[in-house]
């Protein structure tokens, strides 16, 4: 998004809708309103989006500097600024606490989220926002949502707080100007605005928005867009001609620009909403959270399940040689879920998002000048080829997801049956340690053990049981053939986990010193367990144990905690590395354990790279060892 333009009030004199009275929520029809959504995050569990026709990851949009090209827009986003919060109007929400680094600014792509059409369209946002913009906000303007191309005043739908003390709330329909002609400047009385003066929201208040609109696009001056808050009609843009003009495939769905606080239940609609139907958004926050279930749901699972038995035709897109650039790997992933005909991720009944991981050639192994290469562990460098795609869930399973699985079934794990799991004490000495389990991973420090936190003390026969709870969740007919929930090969764990890169880390060849790209011995843990005698990374990660499930940056596939937090477990076991080229390889040695990949929150640089690798045997569980699901297909068509 670029900046507004010579932005300053022209007072209204006050809310022009107030004569506009409240409408009944009983009055409108529900479902017809939910069928009506094309985009929803609820912003529950994670910060992205539940619902929508397009892609529902957030990306970085990042400005050029001076006299550079602008930057390719990055999937997720850096640092701690935004994040799930137990406070929302309808469980969780989006709380924002500060600015991204280098001016970024958090979107959805609009494309297939938005119902825009060239020749007339019409749509409705809808969002509940809580802060107080004369005292938390940090910037001059403030925008909780902003649908636009290149700018507000280049085509732009948005509401916004502007500069003033105290701040005036705005909703603007700017449309697109041709090249070589000026647009309306904001501070114009004849711009195409609804302003507020001095609105006065409060921290603590939840207050309703809604942007309704319609005869876009069309040539004519026919256009209106209404601006609702907390149920009422405040003003109108109309008898206008407003055309965006926009290549959607450009088009961003800006939130949270510059602002500081709780957002929740986002959601955009194909055609305009009645006063009935706001009437009810309004009056029951979680109306729309069904859609959470539905789209998630087994329904979902079975086509995505179905589209990945069927044997695709033409050529695929050619596969990036290994090693390449992130922005290779991600296109890549991208063009091969067209080509496929399936979605880059999509999320389970369980809450549980997945991401595709696009069949492919690489170097496993590390080579023998690597820094930290392992002498116990085999790292043989050698060609894998993976023929067929899986798709890999993008956090480690969380104490919540496995809580799930143990209500349903009554089940009880291999470390509880045993009367504990192995632990750290405060100076590394790891040994058995009576009563910790799953919901006591017994840690030497102070911590709270919260949902969003990764499972520890599971064996790998747990994590099976799990998986295969899972895959008899599905609604549809079992199939023997089918994909199904399972853990990833070790092969397939370090192929998504290197996403393209042949480098010691996900981020490059040097220890972290950054803090956001992993959870490992660090100087917070020093921080904590003084007596720590084991080496640490020199960055201050914030968490001495576990961290909640995605904290950190993403790789170029978009999963997150593939390097530390806790070590996972793979479907096969350890296996001895040849330098012959293999495909689709499984460890079947009964000898040794199961695989476990990525190292944890307690670990040394050497453990969390690429290629450490380390095994566990079946039953065994500890409190740095969890696990990560994928959907896979049947060995026999591997």
């Amino acid at each position: 998004m670029l900046p507004h333009p010579s932005r300053s009030l022209v007072p209204l004199a006050a809310f022009l809708g107030i004569l506009a009275g409240f409408a009944t929520a009983a009055e409108a029809d529900e479902d017809a309103l939910k069928k009506a959504v094309t985009f929803y995050a609820s912003f529950d569990e994670a910060v992205k989006a539940d619902f929508g026709g397009g892609d529902v990851t957030l990306f970085t949009g990042v400005r050029p500097e001076p006299g550079k090209p602008k930057p390719p827009p990055i999937k997720g986003f850096e640092g701690k600024a935004f994040g799930v919060s137990k406070k929302g109007i309808a469980g969780g929400c989006l709380e924002a606490t500060d600015h991204l680094p280098n001016n970024g600014r958090l979107f959805f792509p609009a494309k297939g989220n938005l119902a825009y059409k060239k020749g007339g369209w019409g749509g409705a946002m809808s969002m509940w926002i809580n802060f107080d913009p004369d005292t938390m906000l940090k910037g001059k303007f403030c925008d909780p949502v902003q649908i636009t191309q290149k700018g507000a005043n280049n085509g732009g739908l948005w509401f916004d707080f502007n500069d003033a003390k105290p701040r005036d709330m705005r909703h603007g329909a700017f449309p697109a100007v041709k090249e070589g002609e000026k647009p309306l400047a904001e501070s114009d009385p004849k711009a195409p605005m609804v302003r507020v003066p001095k609105v006065g929201f409060k921290s603590g208040d939840w207050h309703h928005i809604v942007l309704s609109w319609k005869n876009f696009d069309t040539g004519k001056p026919d256009a209106v867009s209404q601006f609702w808050v907390d149920g009422k009609l405040i003003g109108e843009v109309k008898d206008r001609a407003i055309a965006m003009d926009w290549d959607i495939d450009q088009v961003g769905i800006f939130t949270a620009i510059s602002y500081i606080g709780l957002l929740d239940e986002f959601a955009l609609f194909n055609r305009p909403l009645t006063a009935e139907e706001i009437a009810v958004l309004h009056q029951k926050p979680g109306t729309l959270q069904p859609l959470k279930k539905a789209d998630a749901g087994g329904k979902k699972e079975a086509e995505i399940a179905k589209l990945l038995e069927q044997a695709p035709t033409g050529n695929p897109p050619p596969a990036p040689k290994f090693p390449c650039y992130s922005q290779a790997a991600r296109q890549y992933q991208e063009d091969y879920a067209k080509w496929r005909g399936v979605p880059v991720e999509f999320t389970n009944s369980l809450g549980m998002t997945f991401v595709l991981i696009p069949p492919g050639t690489f170097l496993m192994g590390t080579p023998d000048s690597e820094a930290g290469r392992s002498k116990e562990y085999d790292e043989t460098q050698h060609a894998v080829t993976l023929t067929q795609p899986f798709y890999l869930a993008k956090h480690e399973t969380t104490v919540a997801q496995f809580r799930k699985f143990v209500e349903a079934t009554k089940y009880e794990t291999d470390v509880e049956k045993k009367g504990g799991g192995n632990a750290h004490d405060e100076k590394a000495v790891w040994q058995h340690r009576p009563g910790t389990q799953w919901r006591k991973p017994g840690f030497a420090g102070p911590f709270e053990l919260k949902d969003e936190h990764p499972i520890v003390h599971v064996s790998w026969t747990d994590s099976k049981n799990f998986c295969k709870w899972l895959s008899e969740s599905f609604s549809r007919e079992p199939k023997a053939s089918a994909p199904a929930y399972d853990l990833p090969t070790e092969a397939q764990w370090e192929y998504a986990c290197r996403a393209g890169n042949a480098k010691r880390y996900t981020w490059g060849n040097d220890e972290d010193d950054t803090g956001k790209v992993i959870n490992c011995g660090d100087q917070t843990l020093k921080k904590v367990q003084a007596e720590w005698p084991r080496t640490v990374m020199p960055m201050d990660d914030g968490h001495a144990f576990l961290a909640p499930v995605g904290s950190y940056r993403t790789n170029a596939f978009g999963l997150h905690d593939m390097l530390g937090n806790v070590w996972e477990f793979c479907a096969d076991r350890y296996r001895m590395f040849t330098k012959e080229a293999v495909t689709d390889p499984v460890g079947t040695d009964q000898k040794r354990g199961y695989a476990v990949r990525g190292g944890g929150w307690s670990n040394v640089a050497a453990d969390v790279r690429n290629g450490s690798r380390n095994a566990d045997p079946p039953h065994f569980g500890h409190s740095n060892l969890g696990f990560r699901v994928a959907l896979v297909l049947p060995a026999g068509k591997r």
